[in-house]
């Protein structure tokens, strides 16, 4: 009886050192990820200060309007998403 715990114990051990490796890999991964979601936030972000200054400029106020939304949900998203940091 006491081989067996023995056994199991030992198993379970070679298997939690096993796993780690793999934890790292997949912590990296939602990093990169987060890191990519942050990127295209704020490329989205610069396209719409972008588009809402000629807009403005153009005197096109529906479609400012439209863009101006859309750029404070866009920085709306990205404060989340620097916060989560």
């Amino acid at each position: 009886m006491r081989i067996d715990k023995t056994i199991a114990l030992l198993a379970f051990v070679v298997m939690a050192l096993a796993g780690a490796p793999s934890v790292q890999a997949q912590d990296g991964y939602w990093h990169a990820r987060r890191d990519a979601r942050i990127n295209r936030l704020q490329n989205d972000i610069a396209r719409d200060r972008w588009r809402l200054n000629d807009d403005i400029r153009s005197g096109r106020s529906r479609a400012a309007s439209h863009v101006a939304r859309d750029l404070a949900k866009d920085q709306r998203r990205l404060d989340r998403e620097l916060r989560r940091r």
